[in-house]
């Protein structure tokens, strides 16, 4: 048995538009937190990801906005650009050996991919998101029976935007080399959640208060 690692599959950097955190620190706080190698998974950007690769293990990853929705490509060399049909983007992660990663495929309050979108990629999708650290339970437990009706590897994520998020779910697994390796080793992994507390805090202010007699 290889050595075992901890992974965090859905990771942002600066190289968003919606994160401030630098591709340096976020590898910088994954390390501290004993995750690694780093998946970097920007909006319609890797470059966060690429320059980086020459001094530290990092997976280069996209969240890309198709037609349908997103869509996260992993083990990418290229960019893949943003504005195609949800099957065009699968194919072109495939092309260059990546994996397809369905992330939060429920969720309400974000861009998920389509439902005519993900029937469209079915027999494309390697991974699909069983817990998304920003995701309502019910909406991850969804997403757990599409994984085992597409037959699916379970993948999860922090959706980190900010370095308090790092850390709120990784997978356990065994260390793995290139991307098919990881794929196989990944459907043995052991998923690991803990909600984040920004997120747990939130839910409490939402939650109605209940009135005394």
């Amino acid at each position: 048995m290889s050595e075992l690692i901890r992974v965090d599959l859905h990771v942002h950097s600066s190289a968003s538009f919606d994160c401030a955190v630098s591709p340096e620190h976020v590898v910088s706080r994954c390390r501290r937190l004993g995750l690694s190698p780093v998946f970097l998974t920007d909006h319609n950007s890797i470059e966060g990801a690429m320059q980086l690769q020459s001094t530290e293990r990092v997976i280069a990853g996209e969240e890309v906005m198709t037609t349908g929705g997103e869509l996260i490509g992993l083990f990418l060399r290229e960019q893949v650009p943003a504005g195609l049909g949800a099957r065009e983007a699968a194919i072109r992660i495939k092309d260059q050996g990546g994996l397809v990663y369905l992330e939060h495929p429920y969720d309400p309050f974000r861009r998920h991919l389509s439902e005519d979108s993900i029937e469209a990629i079915a027999d494309l999708i390697d991974i699909v998101e069983v817990f998304n650290g920003r995701s309502e339970e019910k909406v991850n437990r969804r997403a757990e029976d599409l994984c085992a009706a597409l037959g699916a590897a379970p993948g999860a994520g922090s959706d980190a935007h900010s370095t308090q998020e790092l850390g709120g779910v990784y997978i356990e697994m065994e260390d793995f080399d290139g991307a098919e390796d990881f794929l196989v080793k990944l459907a043995a992994g052991r998923i690991v959640k803990r909600r984040a507390k920004w997120l747990l805090m939130a839910e409490a202010k939402l939650r109605p208060k209940i009135r005394r007699p």
